[in-house]
């Protein structure tokens, strides 16, 4: 009689709560996103997600009220990361459950589901993340730093946590340790390949060769000879001219092409300058041209003699200054 009564049924005490049953543990990680929103907290909305398997954690800041177009803008923007998960748990709210979210879960393949209203325990791994992004978040504020950089570090530490597994959420997503500033307190190793190398081939100091040249976007091969080993794939090489140039073994040629001689007769001038030679042919003799004045050892090609009248000083046309090296001879080496 009492349980019939309806005064009564209105003031009975809650009925005993029941063990919540909890998840199925999916078979691969990002199967089964758990997504929920905080907010207004310190002037902004915050988006949360996480993976139901790895625990990995995703958290986006909204400077708006959380529409279902910026949501939808701020969801693509992860999975463009991560892929389009199976399976969607959200509550009940107005965002998750409008028609242009519900459409647009449907287009990308993801199955929407939807706990009970006003009982977010059964999105408890959204909530426990926004409890824990809150209470980091408090902590901060006597930090300037802006909300957004916050956010990333508490994202970045939280997955790089261990769990009860011993295992990070990192860990768990994606099959690695994930390196953080203190790993840079442990020595490096580096690690060395067990696969044979063929031995490349190798060129001797003093071995002709034939070395590639970028000139005008043409390759163009010019003779030289090796010089200098660098390691087993570098060398350093002189070309006939005296340029002195560093190549990689790809860009060298073994050639028995030798050095070309030039020779000149008992009649011709060499004008000796490092690391070329000018045969200048002598001219028959002329009593109109003024014979060469070396001047420093260089000589001075002859120029004509022009008559000046009686009691005038002839004008010498060429002064006998010091006279430099020509510039086109600078980059030349002996």
């Amino acid at each position: 009689m009492v349980r019939s009564c309806p005064e009564c049924a209105k003031v009975q005490s809650d009925p005993p709560k029941v063990p919540i049953h909890p998840w199925h543990e999916p078979k691969e990680n990002w199967e089964r996103i758990h997504i929920d929103y905080a907010g207004p907290f310190l002037g902004s909305y915050f988006l949360m997600c996480v993976d139901a398997k790895s625990k990995w954690v995703e958290a986006r800041e909204l400077h708006h009220a959380p529409t279902a177009e910026n949501t939808i803008a701020l969801l693509e923007e992860i999975f463009y990361t991560h892929g389009y998960p199976v399976f969607l748990v959200s509550d009940n709210a107005s965002v998750f459950t409008s028609t242009e979210f519900k459409s647009y879960c449907a287009q990308k393949g993801i199955q929407q589901r939807l706990i009970a209203p006003n009982f977010p325990q059964t999105n408890g791994l959204a909530e426990r993340n926004i409890q824990t992004m809150k209470r980091r978040l408090s902590k901060m504020q006597d930090d300037n730093t802006p909300i957004w950089k916050k956010l990333r570090q508490i994202v970045f530490r939280h997955n790089a946590t261990p769990l009860v597994s011993n295992k990070s959420p990192a860990e768990n997503y994606l099959h690695r340790k994930f390196r953080i500033q203190l790993d840079a307190v442990f020595p490096t190793r580096e690690t060395t390949t067990t696969k044979p190398i063929l031995a490349p081939r190798q060129l001797a100091v003093g071995e002709r060769v034939q070395i590639r040249l970028f000139i005008g976007n043409k390759n163009i091969w010019e003779p030289g000879m090796v010089i200098k080993k660098y390691g087993t794939r570098h060398y350093q090489v002189q070309l006939d001219s005296g340029r002195i140039l560093k190549r990689h073994i790809d860009q060298l040629r073994s050639t028995l092409v030798q050095k070309k001689k030039v020779s000149f007769s008992p009649n011709d001038q060499i004008l000796d300058t490092p690391g070329h030679a000018i045969s200048i042919p002598q001219l028959p003799p002329n009593p109109n041209l003024r014979k060469p004045n070396p001047v420093n050892g260089i000589p001075v090609p002859p120029v004509n003699e022009i008559p000046a009248p009686p009691g005038v000083t002839p004008d010498i046309r060429r002064s006998h200054r010091t006279r430099r090296q020509p510039g086109w001879l600078k980059d030349f080496q002996t």
